[in-house]
């Protein structure tokens, strides 16, 4: 009898595998904290080559990175379908992950591998094993460019202004306490 009102009922075994199935549907896994990469090599703007999965033998400019995944988008490849709102369908790019993708080395156009080394000053430089040659780190995306010299708005706070003290601590404190001390069931 229980048996029989467990499998009707949707919080049983399977209904919770399918709840846990439709949540991942619409959420999609983050990488587990040991298993992200911790210095990663590619940058938007980079030319990557695609070693494995059905966009093998392809290379493109990558337009984002997802730290939080292990994946990142490359520009034209891994396409899927999107309907608009209007009903009119458009390709966008699908992620990749890291480990599909190798940076192209500038001097022979292959993928290469790439070692990370540091200056005294601190600042990694990346280099291709194939060639030994430095690969230049790409330049800023456009979007954070643009929002170093957008300019001042009358809405936007001056850094001194932000930086102002104009809370007392004293004050407030005294108020306080005098309401705790007014409030207080042995003041009656």
């Amino acid at each position: 009898r229980r048996r029989a009102r467990l499998a009707a009922e949707p919080c049983g075994a399977a209904g919770i595998a399918a709840a846990c199935s439709e949540q991942r549907r619409f959420f999609p896994k983050l990488a587990k904290m040991k298993d992200r990469i911790r210095t990663w090599k590619i940058r938007p703007g980079d030319q990557v080559f695609i070693n494995s999965g059905k966009m093998k033998g392809s290379s493109g400019e990558v337009l984002m990175t997802d730290f939080q995944r292990n994946m990142l988008k490359v520009k034209g490849l891994n396409l899927r379908k999107v309907k608009n709102m209007e009903g009119k369908v458009s390709m966008i790019e699908k992620k990749i992950h890291y480990s599909n993708c190798a940076l192209v080395d500038p001097v022979s156009g292959k993928p290469t591998r790439i070692g990370l080394t540091f200056t005294e000053q601190g600042d990694a430089i990346r280099i291709a094993h194939r060639s030994g040659h430095v690969l230049p780190w790409p330049d800023d995306p456009k979007g954070l460019q643009e929002l170093a010299e957008r300019p001042e708005g009358p809405k936007d706070t001056s850094p001194e202004k932000a930086l102002e003290k104009t809370y007392d601590y004293r004050a407030d404190a005294e108020a306080i306490r005098l309401a705790r001390m007014t409030m207080s069931k042995y003041n009656r």
